[in-house]
C-alpha cells in the first residue's frame, strides 16, 4: 500500500457563521498529484490553508506523512504541540496566487533567505542550492534581479523555488496561475509539470483544466464546503457522474 502523506478526516471549518468545510475527508499518496477543482467559493483554497495550519480547523483530523497535526477528541480539535506542530507543517510547502516574494531582496536572496533564518542553514552551503533551484525553474540569469524586475510568470516561479528550497515533501499550489495571462500561465504549469515527473506530493488547485486532465492521479470537485465528485481525470472530465460537476463543468470548458 502507498504510504499516505495526507490525511484528512471530517475536517469543519466555519468563519463565523459561514460554514466553508463540511466534513472533508481525503487521502494523498505519496507521489500522488491531486487536483481539486470547483466553482469559487467551494472551500478548496480554506481546505488548502488548514493543510499548513494557516487556519484551524473546527473538528476533525489532520495527519501530514502519518504525523497528527490535529485531532478530534470528543468533537474538539486537538493540534499538536507548537514545535511539533511546526515542524509537521515545514513539511509542506506552499504556494500562493499573490507570490508574495520579498521586494527589497534579490532573487536569489529570496530563495535562500527561509533556509537561513529557520533552518540555519549556512550561506555557502544554500548557495549552491539555491543557485540550481533556479536553475530548475529557468531563472538561474535573473538570480540578481529584484522581484519588481519580473513578469508574473518569473515571480510565480521564484516562489515555487523559493518553497523547494526548504525541502518539502509536499507542495501546495492555490490557483498558482490565476493572477497570469496565458503565456505566464504555460511557463508555471511546466515547472508544476517537472515536479509530478520528479515524484514530488502534490495539491493543486486550479482553473486550469487541460492542466489538471493531464498532469494529476486524480481530481476533486468540490461545492460548497463538499467533495461532490472524485475520480480519474478522463472520468471527471469526460463522463462527470454527478449533476453539479456537470454544471460546473459545462459552465467553463
Amino acid at each position: 500500500m502507498d504510504m499516505k502523506m495526507i490525511e484528512v478526516q471530517s475536517v469543519y471549518k466555519s468563519f463565523g457563521s459561514l460554514a466553508v468545510l463540511k466534513g472533508i475527508s481525503l487521502d494523498v499518496a505519496k507521489a500522488e498529484v491531486l487536483a481539486i477543482i470547483g466553482p469559487s467559493g467551494s472551500g478548496k483554497s480554506t481546505l488548502l490553508r488548514c493543510l499548513n495550519r494557516l487556519e484551524e480547523i473546527d473538528k476533525g483530523t489532520i495527519k501530514i506523512a502519518g504525523q497528527i497535526l490535529v485531532s478530534d477528541v470528543d468533537g474538539v480539535s486537538h493540534y499538536a504541540p507548537p514545535a511539533e506542530a511546526l515542524a509537521i507543517c515545514r513539511q509542506t510547502g506552499m504556494i500562493f496566487q499573490n507570490f508574495n516574494l520579498f521586494p527589497h531582496m534579490t532573487v536569489l536572496q529570496n530563495v535562500m533567505e527561509a533556509p537561513m533564518t529557520v533552518k540555519k542553514v549556512k550561506k555557502s552551503e544554500i548557495l549552491p542550492e539555491a543557485e540550481e533551484l533556479l536553475r530548475r525553474v529557468g531563472l538561474f540569469e535573473k538570480r540578481n534581479n529584484y522581484p519588481s524586475q519580473l513578469s508574473g510568470g518569473q515571480k510565480q516561479r521564484v516562489a515555487i523555488a523559493r518553497a523547494l528550497a526548504m525541502k518539502p515533501d509536499i507542495m501546495l499550489f492555490d490557483e498558482a496561475t490565476a493572477s497570469l495571462d496565458p503565456e505566464l500561465t504555460a511557463e508555471v504549469l511546466k515547472v508544476i509539470g517537472q515536479l509530478a515527473e520528479e515524484h514530488m506530493t502534490m495539491i493543486v488547485v486550479t482553473h486550469e483544466m487541460g492542466f489538471a486532465r493531464e498532469v494529476a492521479h486524480r481530481v476533486i470537485f468540490m461545492d460548497h464546503g463538499e467533495i461532490v465528485e472524485e475520480g480519474h481525470p478522463d472520468q471527471i472530465f469526460s463522463q462527470p457522474k454527478h449533476p453539479r460537476t456537470q454544471a460546473f463543468l459545462n459552465s467553463i470548458l
